[in-house]
């Protein structure tokens, strides 16, 4: 696709460096600091449900777009740029490849003060449906000790139980809004085969046989080995109101402090009914950054 001298095309993983640096340049026009490291970008090209498109300007990274074909029909589109023309082909396409596989809808994320993103989005007959936020902890010396329900512990995930902690966080998040349940596989690549996995900083909480609560940790995608992220939180129905993700939330901080991070964050729904802004806010946690949510039906359910 081509326009006005800009051309939308996929790129190899050797476009990674250059991806890195039009994302860098973007972060730190929308919320002033890098996101992404290359290691993170180079590991997407092998996500099998993942396409990924530039735009490109006389030869040049102008712009980038990807686009997850989930299950539920409900395409998350990941999209930045710093230049509206770009923004617009590469939403375009995006449509093109969500009516190709049949998606019901593709939903693109603005972060933080994005200044190309939302009236291009808005003009192109998206709607905005949802908000979320990252939320960060600083980690000063005055971290409190966790304190666990009568009986409970953290451990590190072990070996071979990989696929009880996915039913666990299947289950933890089966009420959260537009909840679909992702298939093992998928959890394996986005979680266990993907770059940043470190078992030691996986946490679990185990209740006689049952697995109750867990914090799948790891270092954020910059790369920043003083920045720890949160990015799995679940605890069970069964095990709710007793403190455990309070628990796991400062062992967490406590764990990342002793390796050497000065900040935590994680990422949360914004009407999240199950009160996780406000657990957060009573560990010391403050929203960082807001991102909002933009919707495109494709077809009817």
């Amino acid at each position: 696709m081509r326009a006005t001298g800009i051309e939308v095309k996929a790129p190899g993983d050797d476009a990674a460096p250059a991806i890195a640096a039009l994302l860098e340049e973007h972060a730190l026009e929308a919320f002033g600091e890098p996101e992404l490291s290359v290691e993170e970008i180079r590991s997407w090209f092998t996500r099998p449900k993942l396409s990924i498109r530039v735009a490109e300007r006389d030869g040049a990274i102008a712009g980038y777009m990807d686009l997850v074909a989930e299950d539920s029909g409900r395409f998350p589109v990941d999209l930045r740029t710093l230049d509206p023309e770009a923004a617009n082909l590469l939403l375009r396409e995006a449509e093109r490849i969500g009516c190709s596989e049949a998606g019901q809808s593709l939903r693109a994320f603005v972060q933080g003060d994005d200044p190309v993103l939302r009236p291009v989005l808005e003009a192109a007959g998206w709607r905005p449906i949802r908000h979320s936020f990252q939320m960060r902890i600083e980690l000063d010396d005055d971290l409190p000790e966790p304190v666990w329900p009568e009986g409970l512990s953290p451990r590190n995930v072990r070996p071979g139980e990989e696929e009880r902690v996915y039913e666990a966080s299947m289950d933890a998040f089966a009420d959260h809004w537009e909840f679909h349940r992702t298939s093992f596989e998928d959890w394996l690549g986005y979680n266990v085969s993907d770059h940043s996995f470190e078992p030691s900083l996986w946490w679990l909480v185990d209740d006689g046989d049952e697995l109750a609560g867990i914090s799948l940790n790891s270092w954020h995608f910059s790369g920043d080995p003083q920045f720890g992220w949160i990015g799995t939180l679940g605890v069970r129905p069964a095990w709710r109101r007793r403190g455990l993700a309070t628990a796991l939330l400062r062992h967490s901080f406590r764990d990342f402090r002793a390796r050497g991070a000065t900040r935590v964050g994680l990422g949360v729904d914004g009407e999240n009914t199950t009160g996780a802004v406000r657990l957060y806010e009573s560990v010391g946690m403050r929203v960082a950054r807001r991102n909002d949510t933009y919707e495109k039906v494709l077809r009817d359910t």
